[in-house]
């Protein structure tokens, strides 16, 4: 243990005592067998949520209540986080998710309402920005991406150059990030997030008959999983991807994920494990003393926590069988 993860201790003490109040299991059971969304609700309002859940006068905005909780969260732990600078940098996926979600709008005529507000820019400058083609306000990174978009959407007019330009820019500064401060604890999330998004990526292109080339622009560097041999299976069928990763870190989940695929044509499956493939690496750093692993597991454990709500709710509301929903749950982290 480094001397300075000493640093750590108020703030670690502080999200023990938060953990205690994430939904575990059993609330999510409950949420799930309630006869309607609005009785959903209503297990939710038992719990942390009641103040939020309170405000709600319609069903269908409940992404409201889940963007302040999770913007709550995020504030909490950089307030308390001894390394401020470390927190706001991890909320630069925040920020890429918005810029998305308006180039998509600007672009492609896409409304969403899934503006996630823990992001540390402003969001209505920066829609701002998008809609005036003016981003001299941005941070240079963000700022050289966005250009690059203009620049490549006006040629190919291909609507994955949006997402391809900015996955890019948030996992070179997430590597740099864990480089500049010597964090092994950093660079293995990023590098297993990054082989995940690749082995997501080269079963899309696989099930869309893309050619390799195509699959070359959008995989990213920086991971376990060397990008030539990814390359190298997209002549392959789908079902020898299995072999093909069998003695990877990442066999029994692509294992599962591939052949649910396969069987219902859906990656519902392989998302969900990949969440849960990320979360039983975090728990490894759950009872840190001293250390950023419990701070940025209780921010993945939150951001879980409202995927997991969002899932029951969209599930209720649409009537599906409670199975159906259940299957979909990510692995509680506490």
């Amino acid at each position: 243990m480094a001397l300075d993860d000493t640093i750590y201790a108020y703030a670690v003490g502080r999200v023990r005592s938060m953990e205690t109040r994430l939904l575990d299991r059993s609330r999510y059971d409950r949420m799930i067998d309630a006869a309607s969304a609005e009785e959903a609700v209503k297990v939710l309002a038992e719990t942390d949520y009641a103040n939020a859940v309170s405000e709600l006068s319609d069903i269908h905005e409940f992404e409201k209540v889940l963007s302040a909780e999770l913007k709550k969260a995020f504030n909490t732990i950089l307030n308390i986080s001894p390394r401020p600078d470390l927190i706001a940098a991890l909320a630069l996926r925040y920020d890429i998710h918005n810029l998305k979600v308006f180039f998509k709008a600007k672009y492609l005529g896409i409304k969403s309402d899934l503006m996630i507000s823990a992001g540390m820019l402003d969001l209505e400058k920066l829609h701002q920005a998008v809609n005036e083609d003016d981003y001299r306000d941005l941070p240079e990174k963000l700022r050289h991406a966005a250009e690059k978009i203009i620049e490549e959407f006006i040629v190919n007019r291909d609507p994955q150059t949006i997402d391809l330009i900015l996955d890019q820019v948030l996992y070179e500064q997430l590597m740099l990030l864990a480089r500049e401060n010597g964090s092994a604890f950093l660079k293995g999330l990023f590098v297993r997030q990054v082989d995940l998004i690749n082995i997501k990526s080269l079963i899309r292109v696989k099930r869309m008959g893309l050619e390799r080339d195509f699959l070359k622009k959008v995989l990213l560097p920086g991971g376990n999983l060397p990008l030539d041999r990814l390359t190298g299976l997209v002549d392959e069928p789908l079902e020898t991807f299995i072999t093909a990763f069998s003695m990877s870190d990442y066999a029994e989940l692509i294992g599962e994920g591939v052949r649910d695929w396969l069987e219902k044509g859906t990656a519902s499956r392989l998302e969900k494990l990949s969440d849960d493939y990320i979360t039983a690496y975090l728990k490894k750093g759950k009872w840190t003393a001293f250390g950023l692993e419990p701070l940025v597991g209780y921010l993945w454990a939150k951001e879980l926590e409202i995927k997991n709500i969002r899932l029951v709710l969209v599930g209720k509301i649409n009537k599906l069988p409670a199975e159906a929903i259940r299957e979909r749950l990510r692995d509680v982290y506490i």
